[in-house]
């Protein structure tokens, strides 16, 4: 989660500030192509965000306007717009509520994994950015990984910075057309018609390696 990569959508001085939740659902077809949607959801926080977005700087971080928020969105879908093999991308702010959502299509996983890994480099991440996903059709498994350790970028935090991870939450769900036969991860759920699983883990619970978000799915 890499504090996290999706963070980067709305701007990390306004989520250290917020009560927020990261949604990741991602729809594979048996041809290894497939949709990704990603939202980052602080409504909950809406009434605390829309005063945090009158002042200049909240804990020693600049507070972005929105101006700026939606220039650095823009700036990422151009980015991941630039990735081959992947198409329809679309991102959307809403400001009333502060839920911000980018969507695209990848031809396969290979292809979505380099539209991350240049969305880091947009930025300037020091850490190299591991692969996200791996799928094998040969074998008909898809793997969610998180190969990032962030435990000590945690630690480095502040006080008043770490305390928005308590809070906060990541919800992974993976759609296949096949059924899914087995899944690793001990939190997953799996839907009743079987083509579809659920991880929903407190960030701190990931971050403090109690839990993970990766899963090695069997279909």
């Amino acid at each position: 989660m890499r504090k996290i990569l999706w963070l980067t959508l709305l701007g990390s001085t306004l989520l250290l500030q917020s009560c927020f939740e990261i949604v990741e659902q991602l729809f594979l077809k048996n041809d290894g192509s497939g949709n990704l949607q990603l939202v980052i959801n602080m409504s909950k926080s809406k009434t605390k965000l829309n005063a945090i977005m009158k002042m200049k700087t909240v804990n020693g971080h600049k507070v972005p306007d929105k101006n700026e928020v939606t220039q650095q969105v823009a700036a990422i879908e151009q980015k991941i717009r630039g990735t081959a093999g992947i198409s329809n991308v679309n991102t959307s702010l809403d400001f009333e509520n502060y839920i911000a959502t980018l969507t695209c299509d990848f031809i396969n996983v290979s292809c979505l994994n380099a539209g991350i890994k240049n969305i880091a480099q947009k930025q300037r991440r020091k850490q190299e950015i591991a692969n996200v996903y791996e799928y094998n059709g040969a074998r008909k498994t898809f793997s969610r990984l998180n190969k990032l350790l962030i435990k000590n970028e945690y630690e480095e935090m502040s006080n008043a910075d770490k305390e928005i991870f308590a809070t906060a939450m990541y919800t992974g769900i993976f759609k296949f057309e096949r059924e899914i036969t087995s899944a690793s991860n001990k939190d997953g759920r799996i839907s009743a018609n079987k083509k579809a699983v659920m991880v929903k883990l407190n960030a701190l619970d990931v971050i403090n390696n109690k839990k993970t978000i990766e899963n090695k799915i069997q279909l």
